[in-house]
């Protein structure tokens, strides 16, 4: 998208602001001694104000198009905007500052004089260094004459948003999940393509469907065999998280968000049905990938303390809570009858440990990647 600029502020510099109040006291103390070379060096320093200020071009006379590269980006990756200008004047456009803003942080770019439809790009880094929505915009372009004595800004264009994702570490799926299989051989990894899969073959009885009829096993037997088929049992992840103030601190809770986006995108991958949940109240069936990483992007934690309303469904499969202190103790275990595996990550604890408790896997970490590192030693029959 460009944008053109239709207005511009000028204003004086601090060093013009300098340059009058210097000149004034010149001129009224040539006034009062009688010389006049202060008196002619007040009326410099006015004149030279005044020239600045009919001189500076009051706005850009250029077309500005600024895009986000990628606008989703995991946490602590290389984000850059790009900014392209263009001369769209018939004279040569001086050379200015553009400042874009991206949250707290300010990015100045000194673009070169440009000839008559000139144009030029330029490309800054934006911090991605916390998870979350970050502003970015809206952009100004600013000018100053030679002297430095007079300013034209000009604010152009809307803000726009950078999506910065939480940060994820290589992790293994949810463990201890019984992978899909039948008699002919594994089934793949990947998501399920029909809605019922093989069971096995038998032999045929009348009232069987005739559209079942396995030929190759007849051609090999002799017999008339079917396929029989069966709902298929996909791996089920369910992840809760904890969202409790009370329970998490800030950068807990950040340890938390990259543990729930590790396990889940790695889970995804391998074909498993996911769902989110939160103490604060969401129930989220995991559609892709790009929408989980999307909605823990600007998942915040809750000051209410409100687990009482907390009531995940009970469908089986495997079960992650993400909590801290003795949200494990109250969490886990009133949903452990309905899922298994269960684990259940401790981030708030000071030393790192892995144990078991009433069929639980409890894993105490300080760090995500402490977290991660001890998920991954759960083997798969481990967890069976």
């Amino acid at each position: 998208m460009k944008w053109l600029p239709v207005a511009s502020k000028t204003r004086l510099t601090p060093r013009a602001w300098g340059v009058l109040g210097t000149s004034i006291a010149l001129l009224a103390l040539g006034q009062g001694l009688g010389y006049p070379v202060l008196q002619v060096l007040a009326g410099a320093g006015i004149a030279a104000v005044a020239i600045s200020l009919l001189t500076l071009p009051r706005r850009p006379r250029v077309s500005v198009d600024r895009v986000l590269y990628p606008d989703r980006v995991e946490c602590e990756q290389p984000a850059l905007a790009r900014l392209m200008v263009r001369n769209e004047s018939g004279r040569r456009q001086p050379s200015f500052v553009a400042t874009d803003s991206a949250g707290t942080h300010e990015a100045q770019v000194l673009v070169d004089s440009l000839a008559p439809g000139g144009a030029a790009t330029y490309h800054y880094e934006l911090p991605t260094s916390r998870r979350g929505p970050l502003p970015v915009g809206p952009l100004t372009l600013s000018s100053t004459d030679a002297l430095g004595l007079v300013s034209s800004r000009v604010t152009i264009g809307s803000p726009t948003t950078l999506l910065v994702h939480p940060r994820r570490y290589a992790a293994g799926p949810a463990t201890g999940i019984r992978r899909r299989h039948h008699f002919e051989g594994p089934v793949s990894a990947g998501p399920l393509r029909g809605s019922i899969d093989l069971r096995r073959l038998r032999e045929y009885v009348p009232g069987d469907d005739s559209r079942y009829v396995h030929w190759k096993a007849l051609a090999r037997t002799g017999q008339l065999m079917v396929r029989e088929y069966a709902d298929p049992d996909q791996p089920r992840l369910r992840l809760v998280l904890d969202t409790r103030a009370s329970v998490l601190d800030p950068g807990q809770f950040e340890a938390a968000v990259s543990v729930a986006a590790s396990i889940m995108v790695a889970s995804a991958q391998a074909g498993h049905r996911l769902r989110l949940n939160t103490t604060s109240g969401t129930d989220h069936e995991v559609e892709s990938i790009s929408d989980l990483l999307d909605e823990l992007a600007v998942l915040q934690q809750s000051a209410e303390d409100n687990l009482g309303s907390f009531r995940p469904g009970r469908d089986g499969g495997a079960l992650v809570v993400l909590t801290g202190g003795e949200g494990a103790a109250i969490l886990a275990p009133d949903l452990q009858s309905a899922h298994w595996p269960v684990v259940c990550f401790d981030l708030a604890a000071d030393e790192q440990a892995t144990r078991t408790d009433q069929s639980i896997y409890l894993i105490q970490a300080c760090t995500a990647q402490a977290a991660i590192d001890a998920w991954s030693s759960l083997s798969t029959g481990a967890a069976a």
